[in-house]
């Protein structure tokens, strides 16, 4: 009897994740590279990136007859970014022997979600590279909030983090802040030697929103160390986090009922300290709301996204 296989891409800003699987889970092929979110890098670049990857599923497992294909993407925010990425995978899935049956493109957060909940009410926070959150009523409606970008939004992320770190380092070297911690744990994080080389570091070239997003992990150390703008910074986070919550749950006309808020990323994941105060932030206003922190690298739950889809296709 013929296996249904599932393709699943996760299509994010700081990687991309390409597997194959059978719809029982077992995983043919999987392979991660580079960010795929065509704002951030432009089209070639998306189109080389999954071009590549899925030539390498086809090499390696000389499969040909795929029944549903999962695309979550960063970068879908307007309905002209879904005309765009949809015809970079298109162009790409021509460049390669693939029958693809069922063909779902999507937002990579709102992916995310579907994978998570399915058809129940429920809501994705994501606080990584960038910040979104995606609320569903169950019955497929979904809104959204934030996660416009690095220039007019994505507060409480990894980028507005690191990026408020930075100014809290040059303020402070302009002696219209106080000194800070920051300064020491960034210097050292960048292997540098002096603000002159941060500021080097900054306008390099070669520079990306991932690199700003990185700074933010020495937040914690800096907090642990008692540093005042360090804990400003986490709190600050926390509170726009919370208002991205807040906005969402307004939009879905959220009256209390049974209802699961997932957090993913890498700062609700790892920086233990923004995560208490957003959940210390979130049950003051919604005592009855689960949080659920999601544990699982963001493919498994492309690959669930993928499940559903061929099961109502």
């Amino acid at each position: 009897m013929k296996q249904s296989i599932i393709l699943a891409v996760d299509g994010g800003a700081t990687k991309t994740t390409i597997t194959l699987r059978t719809i029982q889970g077992e995983c043919l092929f999987e392979k991660t590279t580079t960010g795929s979110n065509y704002q951030t890098i432009g089209v070639d670049a998306v189109s080389v990136i999954l071009n590549d990857l899925l030539h390498g599923a086809y090499l390696s497992t000389k499969l040909k007859s795929i029944d549903v294909a999962v695309f979550a993407m960063a970068g879908i925010d307007t309905k002209s970014d879904l005309e765009m990425v949809t015809q970079i995978i298109e162009q790409s899935l021509q460049n390669t022997p693939f029958h693809i049956e069922n063909l779902v493109i999507e937002n990579d957060v709102q992916a995310t979600l579907i994978g998570l909940v399915q058809n129940t009410p429920g809501m994705l926070l994501i606080s990584g590279t960038g910040s979104i959150a995606f609320g569903t009523d169950g019955r497929n409606r979904f809104f959204r909030t934030g996660g416009w970008g690095h220039r007019a939004s994505d507060e409480g992320s990894g980028y507005w983090i690191g990026r408020q770190i930075l100014k809290g380092i040059f303020r402070a070297e302009d002696g219209l802040d106080s000194p800070t911690v920051l300064k020491k744990l960034v210097l050292e994080k960048l292997k540098i030697n002096s603000v002159d080389q941060l500021v080097n570091w900054l306008y390099h070239p070669e520079y990306t929103n991932s690199h700003m997003a990185s700074i933010s992990s020495v937040l914690q150390e800096a907090i642990s160390l008692n540093d005042e703008k360090a804990i400003r910074i986490a709190q600050s986070a926390a509170n726009e986090l919370f208002l991205l919550v807040n906005a969402t749950l307004k939009k879905l006309h959220y009256d209390g009922e049974p209802f699961t808020l997932h957090l993913n990323g890498g700062i609700l994941r790892h920086d233990t300290y923004i995560r208490n105060e957003l959940v210390q932030f979130i049950h003051q206003e919604y005592p009855h709301i689960a949080i659920a922190l999601c544990k699982h690298n963001p493919i498994e739950y492309i690959v669930r996204r993928a499940k559903y889809a061929l099961k109502i296709s």
